[in-house]
């Protein structure tokens, strides 16, 4: 128990590492790779990868089955039980790496049928290469799944930190090598290609020879095929609605000729500030599967759930609402230096997608009680429903406001389903405490809000677009958020914890 608390420390501290350098590389990065390529070509990359993202529907929910089905067979029937179950998952994904493979050339195939109207000939032709390098690289994440999940299920954090923060420094440099060499969009995808083979050669080599756990084959546990199906039927359609939430917006926006990749690009550059908040959430939430997994198979009471949701989501709360305020007040600025002139209604893809989507990620310990819990179904019919609605709405908005009536579409709906339905869902069914956690959250934003209003009020006076004065706002914003965080808002438990990070 101990060593486990000392790996989530130090695997907390190193999350931070990478959020930071998950900010400072882009930074540096994504200006060089925009003027490269150029806002079509980059245009033509995101709506691939929009495109071969529903690959990822292939393991029909699976992979969010990994790490429970192995936390659950070591608790309850020891670890020769637990390989078995590895060895099971190992073949099941080797099956949809092939199966993605398929896909790939599928939907390589049928591309002309959706774009033939909207891009040209030549671009076409560039886009089927990009879908089948990037249906190869799908393949091989399948493939290392189940020894990343077991990493994980063994909270091995310091291990899945560094990996992660090594990810994030290589891979730009490797797509930075890539595209100085002429290789445009094809030299990204063969980059990544080369840099998910290496991590997952990497994860492969730690499980055996570290962890020493190796795969039962003799043995597969097939009594729980049936089990693992009927719970991962419902992440398979949570998954179906996150790819319409995620990857339909920009398949939609390449088939109009007046958008086309244009619109592509400068959609796809809000959305990718918008996802630096699931990636600043991510790493908190990804460390805490365990945990939730153990309390409810342990039995823990709905007090001790919501306890545990409202430590957890102030914290996550503090840290998105740093992002949120601070991007609202200097995002414009921001998106000028970062990509140029030619994306600035990125800022308001950004903006109205950033605002809803922080509430399912402030929960996302609820979310983790439910999925551990095998109570799935709801969220998943009413995120599904609620999706659909949005590809219509999407496709209607977006011919008269073009790419921010996609952005406004999808924040609406992300009002809907993830904010309202699901928070009355984690009242009724789950019995939590929602209104305590809210009210124990809601003073969190009071500090941003009031320095967003002041600094935007400021920036009549003051021009932000001249780089000295931006630098030096964000940084009295900063540090203004932080002390009077600290003096008004943070409990002590929260205060410990930054002093016990720092310390570390």
């Amino acid at each position: 128990m101990k060593e486990q608390n000392s790996q989530l420390k130090i695997g907390i501290v190193l999350n931070y590492v990478n959020l930071v350098l998950g900010g400072v590389v882009p930074l540096l990065y994504t200006p060089i790779m925009l003027k490269i390529l150029g806002i079509e070509e980059y245009g033509l990359y995101k709506l691939s990868a929009s495109i071969t993202s529903y690959l990822a529907l292939i393991a029909f929910g699976l992979g969010a089955a990994i790490t429970r089905y192995l936390i659950k067979a070591r608790t309850e029937k020891g670890e020769e039980e637990e390989r078995a179950v590895l060895a099971l998952f190992i073949v099941i994904f080797r099956i949809v790496a092939v199966l993605a493979l398929i896909g790939g050339s599928v939907l390589a195939l049928c591309l002309p049928l959706w774009y033939s109207e909207s891009i040209s000939a030549v671009e076409l032709t560039r886009m089927q290469w990009l879908v089948i390098l990037m249906a190869f690289n799908t393949a091989v994440n399948f493939i290392a799944s189940p020894y990343i999940s077991i990493v994980n299920a063994h909270e091995r954090f310091l291990f899945l930190q560094s990996m992660a923060i090594m990810g994030t420094i290589l891979a730009p440099c490797l797509n930075l090598v890539a595209l100085f060499l002429g290789y445009a969009s094809i030299g990204l995808a063969v980059s990544s290609i080369l840099s998910t083979i290496l991590f997952r050669l990497l994860f492969w080599g730690y499980v055996r020879s570290s962890m020493k756990v190796k795969p039962l084959y003799k043995r597969m546990s097939k009594e729980y095929i049936v089990d693992v199906v009927s719970f991962s039927f419902w992440i398979f359609v949570s998954n179906i609605v996150g790819q319409l939430y995620e990857a339909t917006d920009s398949a939609l926006i390449g088939t109009v000729p007046a958008l086309a990749t244009t619109g592509v690009a400068i959609y796809s550059v809000g959305m990718i500030l918008c996802g630096m908040i699931n990636t600043i959430n991510a790493g908190i939430s990804s460390m805490l599967v365990p945990k939730a997994n153990k309390m409810v198979f342990n039995g823990a009471s709905t007090d001790e759930l919501t306890d545990t949701g409202i430590r957890v989501g102030r914290i996550q709360a503090l840290i998105i609402a740093l992002f949120i305020f601070g991007f609202i007040t200097f995002g414009r600025e921001f998106i000028y230096f970062y990509a140029g002139e030619d994306y600035a209604i990125s800022y308001w893809v950004a903006v109205v997608c950033m605002i809803p989507i922080s509430i399912p990620l402030v929960q996302s310990f609820f979310l983790n009680i439910i999925i551990a819990r095998n109570e799935n179904r709801f969220r998943a019919l009413t995120y599904l429903f609620v999706a659909l609605i949005n590809v219509v709405a999407t496709w209607y908005m977006m011919k008269w406001i073009g790419v921010f009536g996609a952005a406004l579409a999808t924040s609406i709906a992300n009002f809907i389903g993830p904010g309202f339905i699901m928070n009355w869902f984690y009242k009724k069914r789950i019995q939590l405490q929602i209104g305590r956690f809210w009210k124990s959250l809601l003073n969190i934003y009071f500090v941003p809000s009031i320095l967003a209003v002041l600094f935007l009020g400021l920036g009549k006076y003051i021009n932000y677009y001249h780089i000295p004065y931006f630098i030096g706002g964000i940084c009295v914003f900063f540090m203004l958020y932080v002390s009077l965080q600290w003096l008004f808002i943070m409990t002590d438990y929260e205060k410990e914890l930054v002093k016990g990070l720092i310390n570390r």
